[in-house]
């Protein structure tokens, strides 16, 4: 890898989330905690699926799944460099969308795929069910140590640089399309967690 694409790859990892950065940045995403929450049933995301008398309770419940719906996507999507049969559309919408599917462009272009899974421990941080379209913030510690981006023919793992970041904080914005939850904007910050 030259000394260029080292340096994008590592501004992409410093801003890379839920996905992450601009095109032509060699990518490798990211997430944190326990595996354990990984494995967890998902939920619908259609907000009459899960009913509760606490019906901020059911938001957050709803908008978890949706945001591990968005990750499960992710991984496939960038284990083979392309969000075709990931659902990828199903869980990320304007920003949140643009940026996953940028990405996947660069990798394809690069002729790298990213194996393994990151962790995640989301927070659902805040809830507004007073507006239209509903609102939700999450905030997760995202780790990638686990997440190689490796070259896809090869399977070669990429040399990165050892300053980057592997476990950072991200923000996550999701908030209603229609009667759905769904990602819409997701911001890395250079801090560790």
């Amino acid at each position: 890898m030259s000394i260029s694409t080292a340096h994008d790859t590592t501004r992409w990892l410093r801003r890379a989330v839920v996905v992450t950065t601009a095109l032509g940045v060699a990518v490798t995403a990211a997430g944190c905690g326990s595996g354990d929450e990984e494995k967890k049933p998902k939920a619908s995301a259609s907000p009459s699926a899960t009913k509760s008398s606490d019906p901020q309770a059911t938001a957050k419940a709803e908008v978890l799944a949706v945001y591990r719906g968005y990750w499960d996507a992710q991984v496939k999507a960038y284990a083979k460099a392309s969000p075709l049969d990931t659902d990828l559309d199903k869980y990320a919408f304007d920003k949140a969308l643009g940026k996953a599917e940028s990405e996947l462009v660069a990798l394809k272009l690069n002729g790298n795929v990213i194996k393994g899974e990151p962790k995640l421990s989301p927070e659902v941080t805040a809830v507004n069910l007073e507006e239209s379209p509903k609102k939700a913030t999450i905030t997760d510690c995202v780790d990638v140590t686990n997440w190689k981006l490796v070259k896809a023919k090869s399977g070669d793992e990429v040399k990165l640089p050892k300053e980057r970041l592997t476990r950072f904080v991200t923000t996550i914005n999701v908030r209603t399309v229609g009667d759905k939850w769904m990602v819409v904007d997701t911001q890395q910050q250079d801090r560790t967690c």
